[in-house]
């Protein structure tokens, strides 16, 4: 009877060990065919190596003419690539900076670029790098969405949606609708 049990636990064992390896299988296939888009990238933007998750805008006071957006952007691909420009069409302008503090006081300077090294991910956040979004042509309020246009280096576009949350509102963490190329399967666990 024991040794019955135990060629039918090692039966599972083997059977979720081999289903486990094909969905590690699928995965690698998915990041490999993402790698492979880089020539396809000029016609069909959303499936570069470049991707973009978390944007948020935090909500400003009214009257406010200047707004931040944060974000990270992650660089699948083998190559380094820069953001060289940045636009929405909610504002009248859009562009990169980076804060830091100097003497106890809050500088802010403007960059023509924001290079991502390959394999890696470069963040946008509070007190550091961030876009600068100018001139909101209508006031906005949380739920809003604000749709930003990255220009890459070798001129591809990424196009980004930044949710409008209040500052310390948690990020919805549902990574279905992250928008980065991979086919062949999803976020969900199985």
């Amino acid at each position: 009877m024991t040794s019955y049990i135990y060629k039918t636990c090692l039966g599972c064992l083997t059977g979720a060990a081999l289903t486990l390896a094909a969905q590690t299988a699928q995965a690698c296939e998915a990041h490999a065919f993402l790698k492979t888009q880089t020539a396809d990238a000029k016609t069909s933007p959303h499936q570069g190596p470049v991707m973009a998750m978390d944007a948020w805008v935090p909500v400003a006071p009214p009257g406010v003419k200047a707004h931040a957006a944060y974000l990270v952007l992650m660089n699948h691909g083998a190559d380094l690539r820069a953001v060289t420009a940045v636009h929405s069409p909610q504002y009248a302008s859009a562009a990169m900076h980076a804060s830091q503090v100097k003497d106890g006081v809050n500088v802010m300077q403007h960059l023509a670029q924001v290079d991502l090294p390959a394999g890696s991910s470069v963040a946008f956040k509070p007190h550091g790098l961030h876009i600068m979004l100018m001139g909101p042509k209508k006031p906005v309020a949380p739920g809003d969405t604000i749709d930003l246009a990255l220009t890459l280096d070798d001129g591809t576009t990424v196009a980004v949606k930044a949710e409008v949350r209040k500052r310390g509102a948690a990020a919805p963490m549902n990574h279905d609708h992250m928008d980065h190329g991979h086919k062949g399967h999803d976020h969900k666990g199985s």
